[in-house]
Parts: structure tokens; sequence; C-alpha cells
């Protein structure tokens, strides 16, 4: 009987405390990875932006600074 009532303490400590207390842990884990994970999409977003919006309008700025320069320079004649 002493067995079973020790068995039985170990079976409801752990079911009803070691259980929730796991079932936690493990929602504040993926929380927290949800987290890191949503700030670094967010950041390889911005930075994808960016680079989107740079070459959108400052690679046709420096094509055509470039051909005014080649279109100006002194040394040919067209």
């Amino acid at each position: 009987m002493r067995k079973f009532l020790k068995f039985a303490a170990l079976f409801v400590l752990i079911f009803c405390v070691g259980l929730p207390a796991a079932f936690i842990l493990f929602v504040l884990g993926m929380a927290a990875f949800g987290i890191v994970i949503g700030i670094g999409a967010w950041i390889v977003g911005v930075m994808l932006t960016v680079l989107k919006l740079s070459l959108i309008v400052l690679l046709p700025l420096a094509v055509l600074w470039w051909v005014a320069k080649r279109m100006l320079s002194p040394e040919r004649s067209y």
C-alpha cells in the first residue's frame, strides 16, 4: 500500500504540476521563437524593400547621369 501511495503521489505531482509547467514552458518557447522569426522576417523585408526602391530610383538616375556625362564630355563629338 505504501508503494502505491508513493506511486500515486508521484503520478499526481507529475500529471498535475509537471505537465502544465511543461506546457507553459513550451508555449513560452514557441512564442519567443515566433517573435524572433517575425523580427528576422521584418528585417529581411525592410532590406528587400530598400534594395527594390534603390534599384527603381537610383539605377535609372545613375544611367541618366552616365549618359549625360558621356554626351557632354569635351573629348567626344557626335
